[in-house]
């Protein structure tokens, strides 16, 4: 299957942002459609890039600031998680064929040592490894279950809860018997969150967090699973019951029109409510990879898992499919479909 290919496309992290919020700035990317394959060398693989994901954490990549992974580099394909299928192998777990995923970054073929792929399961489509099976449902599995750790009758309040971890996190406390509340920007994602198994949703647009969730959960919550931060973050704060859990996840509030993070001024609940409140990386726990992967497949394959799927076409859609994470316009996980420019 070997294609010698020396020519491709893809998207090079040409400047840092002037800001480490909102919107990158005109020339942070550069787009270039006859673009190097460099030789395969011993131990990389040669992926024909098939489907890209995503993920707030791009738009935190491209600065240049301290961060759980080093900075996307400069004239460098812009880092990216994404699904292909092995074109040429020089390293001995993978043949041409195999379907994978891992970080190929912003281009149609990429070159990468084998040690940073994984096999996609037999059955599983490939774009499932960059959501409910790969980034998005591992990410929504360890916050749950080392951190969280809801118990049947608990009240659990996910945020961000229609999107690709939030909603694998409703699930997941639900499965748990947990009572479980979302927290969503439109009437449509909240019907959806509902569908999920969540007993009630806030929108958080039209709403009073504060207020709604007080109703909702009159004798405190147990858990929050927290993707957004700031001010909604802060407004749960006051709701915690005694040793409840907040599970720091994601703060996408943060980058949302270039402002920065907003303070937290309802941290002092956390005392004397005895409040543990943890954040995590799922790259920490690659040793359990493929324990979780188990447990999230056989779910998937009894019908227990759903994850909606935001899909845009061409490599030419991934700037734009940022913004759509930062504003929250997307439904669902954010997938760029390669192949169709």
């Amino acid at each position: 299957m070997s294609t010698n290919l020396t020519r491709t496309r893809r998207y090079v992290l040409a400047a840092r942002p002037a800001t480490t919020t909102g919107p990158a700035d005109d020339g942070v990317l550069r787009y270039e459609d006859d673009a190097p394959v460099p030789p395969i060398e011993d131990g990389q693989v040669q992926v024909k890039v098939e489907w890209l994901s995503l993920d707030v954490a791009t738009r935190g990549w491209m600065n240049d600031v301290r961060n759980y992974l080093p900075p996307s580099p400069l004239g460098e394909a812009m880092r990216a998680l994404g699904s292909g299928i092995v074109t040429e192998s020089r390293h001995e777990d993978f043949a041409d064929g195999d379907r994978v995923s891992g970080l190929v970054g912003w281009q149609e073929d990429a070159v990468v040592h084998g040690s940073t792929l994984s096999k996609v399961p037999d059955g599983v489509p490939l774009q499932a490894a960059l959501h409910v099976l790969g980034i998005s449902g591992q990410t929504a599995w360890l916050g749950l279950h080392d951190i969280g750790q809801p118990t049947p009758d608990e009240t659990v309040v996910v945020t961000a809860a229609a999107g690709a971890v939030g909603s694998v996190a409703v699930q997941l406390a639900a499965a748990a018997g947990a009572r479980v509340v979302g927290v969503a920007g439109t009437p449509q994602k909240c019907a959806f969150v509902r569908e999920l198994g969540a007993v009630e949703c806030v929108n958080y647009r039209e709403q009073d967090v504060a207020a709604a969730i007080a109703e909702l959960a009159s004798d405190g919550v147990d858990v929050v699973f927290d993707n957004v931060g700031g001010s909604i973050l802060d407004a749960l704060l006051p709701m915690l019951a005694v040793n409840a859990r907040v599970v720091l996840c994601g703060a996408v509030s943060r980058y949302d029109k270039g402002r920065g993070p907003v303070p937290l001024h309802n941290w002092f609940h956390l005392l004397p409510n005895r409040v543990r409140m943890e954040g995590f990386i799922y790259l920490d726990h690659k040793d359990r990879f493929d324990e979780i992967e188990a447990d999230l497949l056989s779910k998937v394959r009894r019908g227990e898992l759903r994850c909606q799927e935001h899909i845009l076409d061409g490599l030419k859609a991934a700037p734009e499919g940022i913004q759509v994470l930062l504003n929250g316009s997307n439904n669902g996980k954010v997938l760029i479909k390669l192949g169709s420019d």
